[in-house]
């Protein structure tokens, strides 16, 4: 899966140092959703069914 989101930012080496601890908790629970234009319905409810089972 290709990520549409960068990780927290104190990840990046010239800001490595700092303690960022909200920020690594959304980092690490983010859900990206498939979204673009032709996105079926069909596919919104398999999707919507993966998630809730």
């Amino acid at each position: 899966p290709r990520r549409y989101f960068y990780p927290s930012l104190n990840t990046i080496h010239y800001v490595s140092g700092s303690k960022m601890p909200i920020s690594e908790s959304v980092a690490s629970r983010v859900l990206c959703l498939p979204l673009y234009a032709g996105l079926e319905v069909q596919d919104v409810k398999k999707i919507i069914n993966i998630i809730t089972n």
